[in-house]
C-alpha cells in the first residue's frame, strides 16, 4: 500500500532524523487504523501522539498555532555558531526582541503568526533535552519566498537551520525519539534547497496518491454515500463492475473519490460509468460507448469513401476501433484504463491520405472532423520548444496560458491526436520524444501549472515522411522498406528504442505510392464533392460536367504521382477553381438572377469553358 509505506517509512524517521519534509499528495484526506478521515496535519498529529511526545504543536503562517504552548521553553536568548547560514555581521539583529517578557507559565506574549517569533519557539525546544517536542509546520513552501531570499527570511531560515542541526546526537539515550519538525510543503522546490542538501538530519517523504487497495478502502468506507444506478439495487461495493470502478478511478486522489461521492447526489441518479465521465470530462455520454455495432461493422467502407487506395491502413484502423469498442485496449499491460484507445504510426510517401485518414477517424468516432487535434512537428524542432505542449515553467513568460497539447485534450477529451510528420522535431529536439514516452506508457501528462490530463479517450497517431524520398514506387516490397527506415530511425539514428516499442512494430502502418490510374481518378472524383457542396451553399447553384471523366484525364494528366493525391488538389485548384473563380467574378452582377441554374463546365482541347443554364 502506496500511502501507508510512506507513513511507516515516516514513523520509523520521526525522533531519528531532526526534520522531515513532506511533499507530494499531502493535500490530501487518510483513513486511519480506525477508519476515520483525516486531513495530513491531523495523521501527523495523531502518529506524534501516540510516540508520546510531550507536546505536539501544529502552525502555520496565517493562523499561527492554536496549540497550547505555555509548557514550552520560550525563547530568551539566540545564538547561532559559525556553521550557520548568516555571516556574524547579519546576526547582529536576531537579539533584538528575542527575549519574551514572561516566564514558562503560559502567560505568554508570543505572536505566533510572526515566523521568526515562531521559529525561535522550535530551536528552543528542539534543543532542550528535558522534554520531547514535536512540531508540524504546515505550508512550509510559503515561508520563504525563493532560491534569492531577503535578509529577514535568510534569519528565518538560519534559527530554523541552527534548530535541526545544533544539537550533538546522544547515542547513549535510551529514548531513540527525539524532539522534532515536520514541514509540509506542496512541492519541495519552492523550499529553500541550501536548508536540506547534504544535511544528514533532514529527510524528504514525497507522498504518493493512494494505490489501488487504497482506494478500494476509501470507496468502501464511503459507499454509502454515493447515489448511482447499481445492478437490482445492489450496494456499489457488491457490483459486478466494482473491480472496473476501482481501476478507473487510477490516480485519484482520496479527496476526489469523496467529490465524486458528492457530485452524485447533486446530479439526477445515473450510473457509475456516466458519473465517472462527467466528473473527470464534464460529460455524461462516452463517445465510444455511443459507437453503433452496425456502423463499426461498416468502418471500412466509410473510411475508404475518404481515402482512396489505403485498404491495408485502413484495415489496421478498424482492428484498433474494434478492440476499443470491445472494452480491450490494454489489457495485456494494465486494468486501469489509462493507456490511449490506440496508437498508430503512419508512414508512407507524401500526399496519400495520411492526415486525410487521421480526420476521417476522428468523423467516425466523434462525429465532427475538428476532433482531429493536428500538431505539425516542424513548430516543435527548436529547442525548448517542446514547452510549448506543456506549458512554460513558473516564471516564464506565458505559464499563464498552458501547454497547447494539455489545453486541447482538456478541451476535447475524445479526440483523435494528430503529430504530424514527427521526424522534423525528434532529432532536433530530443526532448520531445520524453513526452511522447509518458503519454504512451501512463495515458496521461502533467503541464507546467501541475494539472493533469489524460489520453485513455483518445487515438494517437503519428505520421512521417521517413523513407520518402528513398523507396522507390516499383520497389518489390516498398511496404517492409518503410517499416524498416522506421525502425532504423529509431533504433540507430535517435537511439530511443524504447518509444518505438511503446507504439508496437505492429502498429507502424505503412501507405501504398497512388500510382494506379484508376486510384487516381477516385481520388479526383472524391475531392470535387466537397467543391460542389461549397458552390451550391454559397451560390444556390449546380456544378455539373458534361464530361467528367475527360475533365478528371485533363487535370490529373500533368499531376505528379510521386506526390500522390496532394498534387492532384493541386491540379484541381490551378486547372479548375482559378478559372471558374474569374468566371464567376466576370459575371458578379447576375448571380443572384441566375439563382437555381446549372454551372456547366466543358472540357476542351483548350481549356475548360463554362456556361449558365
Amino acid at each position: 500500500m502506496a500511502l501507508n509505506n510512506a507513513f511507516n517509512r515516516l514513523k520509523r524517521e520521526i525522533g531519528i532524523k531532526r526534520c522531515i519534509i513532506i511533499d507530494g499528495n499531502v493535500g490530501d484526506v487518510y483513513q486511519n487504523e480506525k477508519g476515520q478521515i483525516l486531513d495530513l496535519k491531523n495523521y501527523l498529529k495523531q502518529i506524534l501522539t501516540g510516540m508520546e511526545y510531550d507536546s505536539v504543536v501544529c502552525w502555520d503562517k496565517i493562523d499561527g498555532t492554536k496549540d497550547d504552548i505555555g509548557n514550552l521553553e520560550l525563547v530568551d536568548e539566540i545564538q547561532v555558531s559559525g556553521d550557520s547560514y548568516l555571516d556574524d555581521g547579519e546576526l547582529s539583529e536576531l537579539m533584538e526582541d528575542s527575549t519574551n517578557p514572561s516566564n514558562n507559565n503560559g502567560n505568554t506574549q508570543i505572536d505566533t503568526t510572526d515566523v521568526k517569533e515562531m521559529l525561535n519557539i522550535v530551536m528552543k525546544n528542539l534543543l532542550n533535552k528535558n522534554k520531547k517536542v514535536a512540531f508540524i509546520l504546515n505550508w512550509a513552501d510559503f515561508m520563504f519566498s525563493g532560491t534569492q531570499l531577503p535578509p529577514d527570511e535568510r534569519e528565518e531560515l538560519t534559527i530554523l537551520g541552527k534548530a535541526v542541526r545544533e544539537k550533538m546526537p546522544d547515542y547513549s539515550s535510551t529514548d531513540v525519539n527525539e524532539s522534532t519538525v515536520i514541514l509540509i510543503t506542496n512541492k519541495l522546490a519552492m523550499f529553500p534547497i541550501s536548508f536540506y542538501q547534504n544535511n544528514p538530519e533532514v529527510s524528504t517523504l514525497t507522498l504518493p496518491k493512494p494505490d489501488r487497495e487504497e482506494r478500494e478502502a476509501m470507496l468502501r468506507k464511503i459507499a454509502i454515500s454515493f447515489n448511482v444506478i447499481t445492478d437490482k439495487g445492489k450496494d456499489l461495493m457488491e457490483c459486478e463492475k466494482i473491480n472496473e470502478y476501482i481501476d478507473m478511478l487510477n490516480d485519484f486522489t482520496n479527496r476526489e473519490i469523496i467529490q465524486l461521492a458528492r457530485l452524485s447526489r447533486k446530479e439526477e441518479k445515473m450510473t457509475f460509468d456516466k458519473l465517472f465521465l462527467l466528473f473527470k470530462y464534464g460529460e455524461k455520454d462516452n463517445p465510444w460507448e455511443k459507437l453503433a455495432y452496425a456502423e463499426v461493422k461498416k468502418i471500412k467502407e466509410n473510411l475508404r469513401e475518404r481515402v482512396i487506395g489505403q485498404d491495408e491502413a485502413i484495415e489496421k484502423i478498424e482492428k484498433v476501433v474494434v478492440k476499443a469498442y470491445m472494452g480491450m485496449t490494454g489489457l495485456h499491460k494494465t486494468s486501469s484504463r489509462s493507456m490511449p484507445k490506440g496508437v498508430l504510426f503512419f508512414v508512407g510517401p507524401t500526399g496519400v491520405g495520411k492526415t486525410e485518414l487521421s480526420k476521417a477517424l476522428a468523423k467516425f468516432l466523434f462525429g465532427d472532423e475538428d476532433a482531429c487535434i493536428r500538431f505539425d512537428m516542424s513548430e516543435y524542432a527548436q529547442e525548448n520548444s517542446d514547452q510549448k505542449l506543456i506549458g512554460a515553467p513558473p516564471g516564464y513568460v506565458g505559464y499563464e496560458e498552458g501547454g497547447q497539447l494539455t489545453n486541447a485534450i482538456k478541451e476535447k477529451p475524445f479526440s483523435v491526436i494528430l503529430f504530424d510528420e514527427i521526424e522534423k522535431a525528434a532529432k532536433p529536439n530530443p526532448r520531445i520524444l520524453d513526452i511522447f514516452l509518458q503519454i504512451l506508457e501512463d495515458g496521461r501528462l502533467t503541464d507546467s501549472k501541475g494539472e493533469t490530463v489524460y489520453f485513455s479517450e483518445s487515438v494517437i497517431i503519428f505520421t512521417s515522411n521517413l523513407g520518402a524520398s528513398e523507396v522507390k514506387s516499383d520497389s518489390n516490397n516498398p511496404a517492409a522498406e518503410f517499416i524498416d527506415k522506421v525502425k532504423n530511425y529509431f533504433n540507430n539514428e535517435l537511439k530511443r528504442p524504447e518509444l518505438l516499442g511503446r507504439i508496437g512494430y505492429g502498429n507502424i502502418v505503412p501507405f501504398n505510392f497512388i500510382k494506379d490510374d484508376e486510384f487516381r481518378l477516385k481520388i479526383a472524383q472524391s475531392k470535387l464533392k466537397p467543391i460542389k457542396k461549397g458552390i451550391e451553399e454559397k451560390y444556390h447553384m449546380n456544378l455539373i460536367f458534361d464530361d467528367e471523366l475527360s475533365f478528371i484525364n485533363y487535370v490529373i494528366g500533368d499531376a505528379d504521382k510521386s506526390k500522390g493525391g496532394r498534387d492532384i488538389l493541386n491540379a484541381i485548384n490551378d486547372k479548375l477553381l482559378d478559372d471558374l473563380a474569374m468566371w464567376l467574378f466576370q459575371n458578379k452582377e447576375d448571380l443572384r438572377e441566375l439563382r437555381g441554374s446549372n454551372i456547366c463546365v466543358e472540357t476542351k482541347k483548350t481549356g475548360l469553358s463554362f456556361r449558365f443554364e
